[in-house]
């Protein structure tokens, strides 16, 4: 087991997309940050603007949203006339699935690249127990998905320095608690990627699911399934509160172990569901 991850290890760090995602991630988060502070600059300047004419200040601000909404919005929580901590910016990137987008296109080409080719049959033969392929496919992708969240947290910091001219961490204590468990819910949601990649075994359809999850177009499935789960009864209940996408968005950055156990309970349950049923398929598919 343990050579078979060292190969899809090896293989990983030897696959051109790795870098080539890492490299538009560190653009697209360039990007974003710098349209964060043009977004901060404008609600400053309305805000100032409305005080100084006597208008309602509520004006200037973000107006109150879904939590959840269809598509991908990076909305930073700062309030005008404080200063965007790093927290503030990785709470909004990560809350709107924008890391996840990448993470997810990578785990499509990899887990789907070998898969029909010589490669995997000749070494499908040599295996007793062909999950064990599997299973050292998730550790290859436990170790990208660590990699890539550091990595993101180190390229949000230097947009932030370059963009903002200064860099302030906010709350450490809480800070690494959030990414901690958006690491755990990331990785949850590239297992479920993983199982889409090597059940349908075709890249534009798994590529295509793996965007709608980040897109958050599966609410729309959400909330035809809430309004029949309430003509049972339960008013209260909210599919999507139970859901690793769900889990990710909803997330909050002051969160105590009653948010945190359900969330993580919830990736456990996805991620390990998610890698045994690809054990199983993968397991009686004649490759």
């Amino acid at each position: 087991m343990f050579n078979m991850i060292k190969m899809d290890l090896y293989r990983m760090f030897h696959t051109k997309a790795l870098y080539i995602i890492w490299i538009v991630l560190a653009a697209a988060v360039l990007f974003t940050t710098s349209m964060s502070r043009e977004d901060l600059q404008y609600i400053q300047e309305t805000s100032q603007e409305n005080t100084d004419t006597g208008e309602a200040a509520a004006e200037g601000e973000p107006q109150e949203e879904e939590r959840v909404n269809l598509g991908m919005q990076v909305l930073i929580p700062t309030q005008a006339g404080e200063k965007v901590t790093l927290f503030d910016q990785v709470y909004a990137n990560l809350q709107a699935k924008f890391a996840a987008l990448f993470f997810l296109i990578f785990t499509v080409l990899y887990s789907a690249a070998d898969i029909g080719s010589g490669y995997i049959k000749n070494i499908g033969g040599q295996v007793r127990d062909r999950s064990a392929l599997i299973l050292s496919r998730a550790a290859a992708l436990f170790v990208y998905t660590v990699l890539s969240m550091a990595l993101y947290i180190i390229f949000q910091a230097v947009c932030q320095r370059f963009c903002f001219g200064y860099l302030i961490l906010g709350d450490a204590v809480q800070f690494w608690k959030y990414v901690g468990m958006q690491t755990v819910l990331h990785y949850a949601l590239v297992l479920i990627t993983m199982a889409l990649a090597v059940i349908l075994k075709y890249n534009v359809i798994s590529m295509t699911l793996a965007i709608c999850l980040t897109m958050n177009v599966l609410v729309i499935f959400y909330s035809a399934a809430d309004k029949l789960i309430h003509r049972l009864g339960a008013e209260s209940f909210q599919l999507i509160e139970h859901t690793v996408t769900g889990k990710i968005a909803l997330l909050s950055m002051n969160g105590g172990l009653e948010e945190y156990l359900p969330a993580l309970a919830t990736a456990a349950v996805f991620g390990a569901a998610a890698t045994a049923l690809t054990c199983i398929v993968f397991r009686k598919r004649d490759i």
